[in-house]
């Protein structure tokens, strides 16, 4: 089976299996001082995002130059994690205003954007309505609720599920907007997947096909 691990902080791991196939998107938060820049990807399948995650807004003007001269580098496959998070110590309108020019930037690279939402998703979705993006946005480590689920599909998001998901939204996005990822668990990926398949009733390489074109979809991988 292929699995594609779309948003991980871990050094990437190989299939368990000879006759599995695996590829993952390791995210980089742009920091102001002692960024690691991303290698080329190899024949591991190995990727990268890059973005500047609302905990972490220091110096928006130089972390935006870094950010830039970052997705210029091969092997970024998307921009993010970026977004809105309500219990960070940054500011709200500080996390808008650099969430704003990370879609605009997303959407002049033609990259998908991955994001991170905390109890902000009437502002997500707001600001989805309000820049109209063509890019594809994917809500990271999605948690949420079958309703929410259903709101942010109906706006053209899809969502990404990994270790703690709630089944009933697991379902609403499957087939058609549903990604698999690890971010920071122990679990692999081959364990999330199968967790998911066995949410949705679905055999598992069936499963695997479904969300490799998903992949396919949104990424250039």
């Amino acid at each position: 089976m292929h699995y594609v691990d779309i948003h991980t902080h871990h050094t990437p791991h190989q299939a368990s299996s000879s006759a599995d196939s695996y590829a993952c998107i390791v995210n980089l938060i742009i920091a102001t001082e002692g960024q690691q820049q991303p290698n080329t990807p190899n024949e591991n399948g190995i990727y990268y995002s890059a973005g500047i995650h609302p905990w972490y807004i220091s110096d928006p003007d130089q972390q935006m130059e870094l950010l830039r001269h970052t997705c210029s580098l091969p092997g970024i496959v998307a921009l993010g994690e970026a977004g809105l998070d309500t219990l960070a110590s940054t500011p709200f309108i500080l996390q808008e205003k650099v969430f704003r020019q990370q879609i605009a930037l997303s959407e002049a690279l033609c990259k998908p954007l991955v994001i991170h939402c905390v109890k902000a998703w009437q502002q997500l979705i707001t600001l989805k309505k309000e820049t109209t993006p063509r890019m594809p946005w994917v809500i990271h480590g999605f948690r949420g609720n079958k309703q929410l689920a259903e709101q942010l599909i109906h706006q053209d998001c899809w969502l990404s599920f990994g270790e703690k998901f709630n089944p009933e939204a697991v379902r609403a996005a499957y087939p058609n907007r549903i990604l698999a990822e690890t971010d920071e668990s122990l679990l692999s990926i081959q364990k999330i997947y199968q967790q998911l398949a066995d949410t949705s009733g679905i055999d598992a390489q069936l499963f695997s096909n479904t969300l490799r074109e998903n992949v396919r979809t949104v990424f250039t991988i």
